[in-house]
């Protein structure tokens, strides 16, 4: 088993450098932009507008927004193939002859896969935080990466049981529910079918529950528990899914 889990962690070494090379840049962004505009301990955007105007601040801005975006990113890339990468190799019907079941194979592969994304989901936004703020950013943090982490690290997993390209196929799921819940937020679809509406709604990622925990970690306020437990449950759905499509299907 110590040797499985060498190469498991051998085959995510590359993806988690990677990501860390990433997040890196949003560090570097955020430390220059602490050594530009730094002032009582935390970066001041009116020093930043004296020194680069606009653009400076506008790019600083979005890599705030493109670091919040970070937790997602990395569930997608160290849980894509997470299933259909083996059974392609060949590797899944090696796995099949050996005394564990594949299935738990499986499931300790995912874990891995979560405990790593976490941590480095957590380690760079924590990070750019300090930086800017000069401060350990709140519980309400953790909770917003964890929720993230969960979600589309069990989307991908799911859909990888079914599919090749199985990343790109969950950031388009992801973009399908932001813009689904824009419209529920405007009224567009208030005369659609209410079936049809609330099932399109369940089946998406929960974006409105993850927005809620973004909402509490940007004003400083207490994790709202109820979006926490939602998106936790659609993780454990999806993943309950993973397992039973997962045992059905011919290596």
């Amino acid at each position: 088993m110590l040797a499985w889990f060498a190469l498991e962690l051998g085959r995510l070494r590359r993806r988690a450098l990677w990501l860390l090379a990433f997040g890196a840049v949003f560090l570097a962004a955020a430390t220059t932009g602490r050594l530009l505009g730094g002032e009582a301990g935390h970066v001041e955007f009116d020093a930043l507008m004296q020194v680069g105007g606009y653009p400076m601040v506008s790019a600083l801005l979005l890599s705030g927004w493109l670091v919040g975006r970070f937790p997602m990113l990395a569930a997608l890339v160290l849980l894509a193939g997470v299933y259909s990468e083996p059974r392609q190799s060949g590797l899944a019907r090696l796995l099949e002859v050996r005394p564990r079941q594949p299935l738990l194979l499986l499931a300790l592969r995912i874990k891995l896969a979560f405990l790593l994304a976490l941590a480095i989901s957590l380690a760079v936004p924590v990070s750019f935080d300090v930086i800017m703020l000069g401060r350990l950013p709140g519980v309400s943090l953790v909770a917003l990466v964890a929720a993230n982490v969960l979600v589309y690290g069990a989307l991908t997993a799911l859909l990888s049981t079914f599919l090749r390209g199985d990343a790109w196929a969950a950031a388009f799921l992801m973009i399908l529910a932001v813009t689904w819940h824009a419209l529920l937020r405007s009224g567009i679809l208030a005369t659609s079918p209410p079936g049809i509406r609330e099932v399109v709604t369940v089946v998406l990622p929960p974006q409105g529950a993850l927005l809620q925990l973004e909402t509490a970690f940007a004003a400083d306020l207490a994790v709202p528990v109820p979006a926490l437990l939602f998106a936790a449950a659609y993780a454990a759905l999806a993943l309950l899914l993973a397992g039973v499509i997962a045992s059905r299907r011919d290596l």
